[in-house]
């Protein structure tokens, strides 16, 4: 496997600098939380805030999907996207929810933010679905420790689902169902 991939968060399963975790207010982003999460994500992705800004405009007023923001102390520290998904023409990945990003500001990874924005949108979902889905890239260990974590399972590998091409030619399926009783 090639060294990590830059667009991801360095791969450290138990930080010794693990901060406390933080204490955010979760909650559906809203059209004036819109630049300054085009900001955060400009920052932590580039490309510029403007054409982030219209993607997470549009993201926003999607009928079967939403934004979700974390914010401490009213500042916009991260946050994430869930959308309805039909079945992909090209490789087939099902149709269903699919949470579809997680962006983190540098200074509050470690802290559990991450967690909070996707069981947030879980918790959305499972008012929707039964499934939740997801794809992720292989190299992002981070990304794939966490939703293992938080009950979802390996479904298939592939070069891309829903259209998502994987750096590094590999990226993973994943599928939470609800929890059994």
């Amino acid at each position: 496997m090639a060294g990590p991939d830059p667009r991801f968060a360095a791969y450290v399963p138990s930080p010794v600098d693990r901060q406390a975790p933080a204490t955010a207010e979760v909650a559906k982003a809203t059209e004036d939380d819109v630049p300054a999460l085009a900001v955060l994500q400009s920052r932590a992705r580039g490309g510029s805030a403007r054409d982030w800004e219209n993607r997470i405009r549009r993201a926003c007023g999607s009928e079967r999907g939403m934004v979700v923001t974390a914010k401490v102390s009213g500042e916009a520290v991260g946050y994430a996207n869930v959308a309805f998904l039909p079945e992909h023409p090209v490789d087939h990945a099902p149709a269903g929810y699919y949470l579809t990003g997680v962006t983190v500001a540098p200074t509050w990874r470690r802290r559990g933010i991450a967690r909070l924005l996707t069981l947030w949108r879980m918790g959305w979902v499972r008012e929707q679905d039964a499934a939740i889905w997801c794809v992720i890239s292989a190299r992002n260990r981070a990304s794939l420790d966490l939703h293992r974590e938080l009950g979802f399972d390996h479904v298939l590998i592939g070069a891309s689902f829903q259209g998502v091409e994987f750096t590094g030619g590999e990226g993973w399926l994943l599928r939470a169902d609800p929890p059994r009783q």
